[in-house]
């Protein structure tokens, strides 16, 4: 039991139906009245473009560790400025969007292919080596901290 789309009736029986280019859950009565075809189910196997998931930046700077410096905006603005290019200027000559200039240069991380083609355009080093070691938290196995038991313990009570 379910709510047809269409016409707004609760707890009714529906089904699956294409209304549009896009598939919907309709009553019978809706079905009939409008001469629906129900939709088809291509034995379970969909392969949509929403399904597909875009993956930003490359494998290769994850495995060598490379991250960007720190102040990157800085860099790319002071270097831009020496050159007197504006953001439009730079970004033709690095065949980059303009919005992607505007968005790093504002402290957002891009891709790193946008970033490799504004750091050869400039001539510039924005990829440093990570060196900074691995800190992570390990947890003992006492409990969280003094108790009063512990208090009551070290003052001899």
């Amino acid at each position: 039991m379910g709510d047809c789309e269409l016409c707004g009736a609760m707890t009714v029986s529906t089904k699956r139906v294409k209304y549009h280019k896009s598939t919907i859950e309709s009553c019978i009565r809706c079905i009939e009245k409008m001469n629906l075809s129900p939709a088809v189910n291509t034995s379970g196997i969909t392969t949509s473009k929403t399904n597909r998931s875009r993956t930003y930046g490359s494998r290769k700077n994850l495995d060598n560790k490379k991250i960007l410096v720190d102040n990157f905006p800085k860099l790319i603005i002071s270097k831009r400025n020496e050159y007197n290019w504006t953001k439009k200027d730079l970004a033709e000559k690095a065949s980059v969007r303009l919005i992607d200039i505007q968005n790093i240069e504002s402290g957002k991380i891009l891709e790193d292919k946008v970033v490799q083609k504004i750091e050869k355009t400039l001539n510039i080093v924005l990829f440093t080596e990570d060196n900074s070691p691995d800190y992570r938290k390990i947890k003992s196995n006492r409990g969280g901290g003094m108790t009063l038991g512990d208090f009551l313990n070290e003052n001899g009570r």
